[in-house]
């Protein structure tokens, strides 16, 4: 089964929180890790990365904790499953690439790295577009 590690998917909640919540200043590990359901000591690791590559910047003292980096706007997810993950790769290293079933497996690999260049900011506006469906329907 193809599945997406849990380092994406948790960093990606983790990310969307900050981005949602952006205008509050920094935010303390502790309560990212407890609204979005995601074991501390592993988020500390995933943000640690994140850091590293400079999608989120942490802030020492009374006050401190998390923010991202830059814009929400200027991050895809294809960015962070790319560095928590170390890569997409549908077709084995080494195969041949006149091969008609790593052929069709390229071509799947192209549309799903294309599929996930969706930016932060966008995934949020999707997420709060269904927020607003769901409480519509209620």
């Amino acid at each position: 089964m193809l599945t997406l590690g849990s380092k994406s998917h948790y960093g990606l909640k983790a990310l969307l929180y900050l981005a949602e919540h952006s205008a509050n200043g920094p935010l303390q590990i502790k309560d990212i890790a407890a609204s979005r359901h995601i074991p501390q000591n592993y988020l500390e690791q995933i943000f640690n990365q994140l850091g590293k590559a400079n999608i989120v910047r942490s802030f020492r003292g009374k006050n401190g904790g998390y923010k991202l980096a830059g814009d929400p706007g200027d991050i895809t997810v294809k960015d962070i499953i790319l560095l928590l993950e170390g890569g997409i790769d549908l077709v084995p290293n080494g195969a041949e690439s006149a091969d008609a079933l790593n052929a069709m497996l390229q071509k799947a690999q192209e549309c799903l790295l294309a599929t996930l260049t969706v930016s932060l900011a966008d995934l949020l506006a999707r997420q709060r577009l269904q927020q607003d469906v769901v409480m519509f329907d209620i």
